[in-house]
């Protein structure tokens, strides 16, 4: 879907940026025109695919925020796929897009202007080990394709473009080993509408390896990236260093050791408060090493590590230091099939200079759960107990902390009809549970948990069916008194009408219910629906194919918006010929101060010619 975005801009400006994006295509059109006149089978240059298109495209969007939009654009395409010499050699794939556009705004007159995009990618040696490929790009987003759904997503926003370069050059050794230096550079130009000018574009050059040796692998990335930003005089310059170490002498064992640098320095003309200027600096190291031990035939597995951490960081003459480390320690022993043991530690310590802090938690636990038994009727019956004890210190905190808990579940599924396969399905689960803590937090707390949900599902010739529904409820009580309830209700349902035409549709109704130490109820009601219907030769013709979305979402959580979005759309293609039409509406309502109803309406028209 193109993109379609409302807004004004002045006469200077529009032909400024047409003037960059025709100065940033000319490699591309120089390309292409060489290319184009170039013998097919000459020894040097060899074209291998020529494709492109020519088409019209209009668009109107009704009740936008800052008036009607129309827009009536002629477009050209014109693709190149070809090798120098040989295709191991060097490969070329070019594009370049022409669009002339022609938009009328309600209340700011008529623009008009040549807009030039397109894209090319080099590859040199691409099969040897010293590659080196070339990618450039230059997009608008009046005319270019955007990864979006809905273009009506990004209704209000300005009119850019937006350019990019991206080098690679790379060296794999004998052995396999790899290493390669990139350089990227981006930009973004707003250009002067309503809102001002604005523009940003960043450079970034790294470095990267990739050693594969026996049993271990090293990883390497290091890269320097400038940004800047026009409006405020912002400029940022980040520095990134990461090295992996991965080692696995045999099966059961492995350790894996990360050390990181992270340098940034931040600028900007744009005060934080009427004296200060905001510039940032921010300097962090870390280095980590966690060993797995997980032996395939054994019952018990092993894991920890330690991790050191430093930063330092100055923002508006305020600046930080501080020191940490960590370490960390587990186990898990499956005793007999229905016990299992595991046991864990963790140390935390930090200094910044003035305040020092040891913080540690130790806990162990054991988890029994039953065989699974064939009750009346094929319901199958499992129970299971927990415990845990913990023990966790700090400078203010010393505190320990006992957790009992009993539960069961039932389960049945009830297969249905021969011709239609069909199924029931029901689960109930109950637990109760009790927390008592000693030490500097002296609280007993008493918990009971029941959900259950029930669903049938069919699949048959004419389509597919589900219904599902989840209820939940917690209760807390005891020194912490609050409970929640909790209900999900989901209906699927995929018709097909006819060997040309389906029907989809789905609901989702969810309700959320709490209330914490008696403070009253918070009851949230949100509702979701889709229905989806295609045909693929509606009215009786051949490739004219139909398809109408209607999607819709509302909540009554206060400050939020409720959403409706319909689209119907005819494509239709004969030969090389692509025609479509669409009309999409978009509704938002707001729930609460601040938020405001809007109504959009966008018709669009395209016709295509393909070679």
């Amino acid at each position: 879907m193109h993109k379609d975005i409302p807004s004004s801009r002045d006469d200077g400006c529009k032909d400024r940026l047409a003037g960059d994006g025709r100065r940033a295509a000319w490699c591309l059109l120089a390309v292409l025109a060489v290319a184009a006149l170039w013998p097919r089978h000459g020894q040097a240059f060899t074209i291998t695919d020529v494709s492109g298109n020519v088409g019209y495209t209009y668009r109107a969007l009704k009740g936008a925020a800052n008036g009607d939009t129309t827009s009536n654009q002629g477009m050209g395409a014109l693709n190149i796929k070809s090798y120098l010499w040989q295709p191991w050699a060097a490969t070329v794939d070019a594009g370049l897009r022409y669009t002339y556009d022609q938009t009328d705004f309600q209340g700011g007159g008529e623009n008009t202007g040549s807009i030039l995009t397109g894209d090319l990618n080099l590859g040199i040696l691409s099969q040897s080990r010293t590659p080196f490929s070339l990618t450039y790009r230059l997009s608008d987003s009046r005319v270019d394709i955007v990864g979006l759904d809905s273009p009506l997503t990004t209704l209000g926003s300005s009119e850019f473009t937006t350019s990019r370069l991206l080098l690679k050059q790379a060296y794999i050794t004998r052995n396999g080993h790899r290493f390669q230096a990139r350089f990227d550079m981006n930009t973004w130009d707003r250009g002067q509408d309503e809102q001002g000018a604005e523009k940003y574009d960043d450079r970034l050059f790294g470095l990267e390896m990739d050693m594969k040796m026996p049993r271990q692998t090293l990883i390497g990335k290091a890269s320097i990236q400038q940004a800047r930003r026009s409006t405020i005089n912002q400029e940022t310059e980040t520095k990134i260093v990461n090295l992996d170490h991965y080692y696995y002498p045999n099966r059961a064992l492995r350790i894996d050791t990360m050390f990181n640098i992270y340098d940034s320095a931040y600028q900007s003309d744009q005060p934080l408060n009427s004296t200060n200027q905001p510039d940032t600096t921010t300097n962090l190291v870390q280095l980590s090493s966690f060993a797995f031990w997980r032996p395939p035939d054994r019952p018990l597995t092993i894991s920890g590590g330690v991790r050191l951490y430093g930063l330092e960081g100055d923002t508006t003459g305020n600046s930080i230091k501080t020191n940490n480390y960590s370490a960390t320690g587990g186990l898990f022993y499956q005793y007999t099939r229905n016990l299992r043991l595991d046991a864990s530690f963790n140390v935390v310590g930090s200094d910044n200079g003035e305040d020092q802090n040891v913080a540690s938690n130790q806990r162990a636990g054991a988890l029994y759960q039953s065989d699974l038994r064939k009750l009346i009727s094929g319901i199958v019956y499992q129970w299971y107990s927990q415990g845990t004890v913990q023990n966790r210190t700090t400078r203010l905190v010393d505190n320990r902390n006992m957790l009992l808990k009993l539960g069961h579940n039932l389960q049945r599924n009830w297969v249905l009809g021969e011709r239609a396969a069909s199924n029931i399905r029901f689960s109930f689960d109950q637990s109760i549970s009790a927390d008592e803590q000693f030490g500097s937090l002296d609280t007993s707390t008493q918990r009971l948990d029941h959900s259950g949900s029930i669903s049938w599902d069919q699949a048959g010739a004419s389509g597919t069916s589900l219904l599902q529904v989840t209820l939940s409820d917690v209760r807390n009580f005891g020194d912490l008194d609050n409970n929640q309830q909790f209900a999900n209700f989901q209906a699927q349902r995929s018709q097909t009408l006819s060997r040309r035409s389906s029907l989809t549709g789905n609901l989702t109704v969810q309700y959320i219910r709490m209330d914490f130490n008696g403070n009253g109820d918070d009851d949230r009601v949100t509702s979701t629906g889709q229905i989806n219907y295609t045909h693929s030769s509606i009215f009786g013709v051949p490739r004219l194919r139909f398809l109408s979305d209607l999607r819709i979402a509302k909540t009554d959580v206060a400050n939020n918006v409720d959403r409706t979005e319909w689209e119907n759309r005819l494509n239709y293609s004969i030969g090389l010929l692509d025609t479509r039409l669409s009309w999409r509406y978009f509704k938002l309502r707001g729930n609460g101060s601040g938020s405001e109803d809007q109504d959009f309406h966008l018709i669009y028209f395209q016709v295509m010619r393909r070679f």
